[in-house]
């Protein structure tokens, strides 16, 4: 079954694996204003969040991707707690701007 949501609803509560600035390194925390780079490729089913952005080094989508969904969302980082196993984890939150790009859009990757 296909699930359709706006972009900002799909990302908010994303669970980040990454917490540094993709660009300079810096470690993001709670409350950190950032940009997030999501992408799904055609016949894929779920998102990956590859990349994430400190507010100085907001990117852009400049050469979208053939064959792939592409967005880039602008929010805050924030503790999610999953109370029945006590962890914590960074996540989207607030997101306020997305900037997308469709499969069709772009140039093929080698």
């Amino acid at each position: 079954m296909l699930v359709t949501a706006p972009a900002d609803q799909l990302l908010a509560g994303f669970q980040l694996a990454e917490t540094r600035c993709n660009y300079c390194k810096i470690t993001l925390q709670e409350g950190d204003p950032v940009s997030a780079y999501a992408v799904r490729y055609a016949g894929d089913d779920e998102w990956d969040v590859p990349r994430l952005y400190c507010h100085p080094c907001r990117a852009t989508i400049e050469e979208p991707t053939l064959g792939a969904t592409e967005l880039l969302a602008e929010g805050r980082l924030g503790l999610t707690m999953d109370a029945a196993i006590q962890r914590t984890s960074l996540t989207l939150l607030g997101i306020e701007r997305v900037i997308q790009s469709e499969p069709e859009d772009g140039r093929a990757t080698l």
